[in-house]
This record gives C-alpha cells, sequence and structure tokens, in this order.
C-alpha cells in the first residue's frame, strides 16, 4: 500500500470554508479506484492543525489520485485557506489496510 500523512495549518478564519473543501475531496477520493482509506484528523495540540491519512493500492493509483481534477483544484484552493507549506509523509508499506491492534482487545461486559 502507498501510505500519505499531510500536515495543513490552516487560517482560522477559513475554518468553515476548510472543513467543506476538505468534505468534498473525501468524497471523491473515496470513489477512486485504489484507494483503500482517507480519513482526517484534527490536532489536540492546534486547533487549527488538520492531518490527513490515505492508503492506495499501489504507486499508480496514489499517483492518479495526485493527477486527479478534484485535488488539482483543491490544491488551488489551498494558499488562502492555510497559514504554512503542508507538510507530507510518503511511504510504500507491505500492510494492505486496517489490522486489529496487538493487546489492545476490549474488555467483555
Amino acid at each position: 500500500m502507498h501510505f500519505t500523512v499531510v500536515k495543513f495549518t490552516v487560517r482560522p478564519e477559513r475554518d468553515a470554508a476548510w472543513l467543506s473543501l476538505v468534505e468534498d475531496i473525501t468524497q471523491a477520493t473515496r470513489a477512486e479506484p485504489g484507494n483503500v482509506l482517507i480519513e482526517w484528523f484534527k490536532s489536540v495540540d492546534d486547533p487549527h492543525q488538520y492531518v490527513v491519512v490515505e492508503g492506495y493500492a499501489s504507486p499508480e493509483t496514489a499517483e492518479a489520485h495526485t493527477n486527479s481534477e478534484h485535488l488539482k483544484t483543491a490544491i488551488a484552493e489551498l494558499p488562502d485557506m492555510i497559514t504554512s507549506t503542508p507538510e507530507i509523509i510518503g511511504a510504500h508499506i507491505e500492510q494492505g489496510g486496517w489490522s486489529p491492534m496487538p493487546g489492545a482487545v476490549p474488555r467483555q461486559r
């Protein structure tokens, strides 16, 4: 799986517009062939920092996402919404999706 994590810091006054953009890009990305996951998270340290975690079946499907019209449209809107250049981590991992976390089994009630 091609795994990507990107961190964005959003201008406080653009938070509502950001959430709308995130909703649109998330739905379009989930519909892409080869998308395994896309999940957004909000920082506990900075209320204007968001992190997206994405997984794609292959480097080719990740590249198709990078070249998609919906991503290009979203990227064109970024400069007015963010305070700094987003930070990214991208890597190929052998795992194909979510797996149970060892040792963290819920208690039966």
